[in-house]
């Protein structure tokens, strides 16, 4: 099926959403939108979805829409960043929705980049699209961090990439109807509250990707990406690890289906865990005098991330995805079991 915006295509009346989801963070969604509405054009616009927020923004949402036609606002009651951004797929108005987290910044060219992308897609398949994301942290790392996390970095040109290795949720964009066609985003993944949750934009390219569509990559769509100063604390690491790994095994699980061969690669995986989550903890107990202790923290959150892998396979097995499967929250580990709040 050819759809319209194919390679070489116009840009339609309204081409591109932008969509910022957010939760209690007022200050910062004054920032992202602030960031985007220089770069507005006839062909954009910008939707905020907030996300049962307690503090000051549904004010500061109201105040952003009432001060620009360009701006809209949504609410969406149940907690969970894909409900949120599902919300956003099904409220925006642009053939493309391009998903902007409510704590990160668009550099200067940022939705420019987006626009010429669109303008002549290299291929009618071209599903989800992203781009870099570099790091803003609100203090010094520690020594023990590590100088790549928060970054993507794929390469200087647009090529396609895979589903599994692709751009992050944080800046990502999606052909809006074959979004909603493919379901959507999974509501037993993601952040929700204080559940660490991830890689929901990660399935949903999966299941596009076994739909015969295309993922690609966009270096000039860059953005900077606040990480606070919680999240450079080690035991933070851990829990997001943890819950990291938890979410990978959720997507492993609805990928590989049932049957024998699901069978025992899960049986392999579980006998494997306590021997990786060992090796891993001996790496770091060994090199923690090193590199001041880059490697034995690296090594740790690596045996965190496994051993979330692990006891989710423990598991029963999550309900289908897409947001009207019914999935729920029993899909991830509570706040308590994942390590709680940061």
């Amino acid at each position: 099926m050819r759809l319209n915006g194919g390679a070489g295509s116009p840009l339609g009346p309204l081409q591109i959403t932008v969509a910022i989801c957010t939760r209690n963070r007022a200050r910062l969604l004054e920032r992202a939108v602030g960031s985007v509405l220089p770069q507005l054009d006839a062909h954009t616009e910008v939707l905020i979805v907030d996300n049962a927020s307690s503090d000051d923004t549904v004010a500061v949402a109201t105040r952003l829409a009432e001060g620009c036609a360009a701006v809209r606002f949504e609410r969406e009651p149940v907690v969970g960043l894909a409900a949120a951004r599902n919300k956003a797929l099904r409220s925006a108005r642009g053939q493309w929705v391009v998903f902007l987290d409510d704590d990160a910044v668009a550099e200067p060219g940022w939705l420019t980049a987006y626009l010429t992308f669109f303008r002549a897609l290299p291929s009618d398949r071209v599903a989800a699209v992203g781009g870099a994301v570099s790091p803003e942290y609100e203090v010094i790392p520690p020594a023990w961090y590590s100088p790549t996390a928060n970054r993507l970095d794929l390469g200087p040109q647009p090529v396609r990439v895979s589903a599994r290795h692709g751009p992050w949720g944080c800046n990502i964009g999606y052909r809006r109807e074959v979004a909603l066609g493919a379901g959507g985003f999974d509501p037993a993944l993601g952040r929700r509250d204080c559940v660490m949750g991830a890689h929901e934009e990660t399935e949903l390219n999966l299941r596009l990707e076994r739909a015969g569509y295309e993922v690609w990559w966009l270096p000039q769509a860059h953005i900077r990406h606040r990480v606070g100063k919680e999240r450079l604390r080690f035991g933070w690491c851990l829990r997001a690890a943890f819950q990291s790994g938890y979410t990978k095994a959720v997507v492993r699980r609805q990928a590989r289906g049932t049957g024998t061969a699901w069978t025992l690669w899960r049986l392999g995986r579980l006998l494997g865990t306590p021997w990786h989550t060992g090796l891993n903890l001996v790496v770091a107990a060994l090199t923690w005098p090193w590199q001041k202790g880059r490697l034995a923290a690296a090594a740790s959150i690596r045996a965190a991330e496994v051993a979330g892998f692990g006891w989710q396979l423990l598991q029963p097995m999550p309900k289908a995805a897409g947001p009207a499967s019914g999935a729920t929250a029993a899909a991830q580990p509570t706040a308590t079991e994942a390590g709680g709040c940061p």
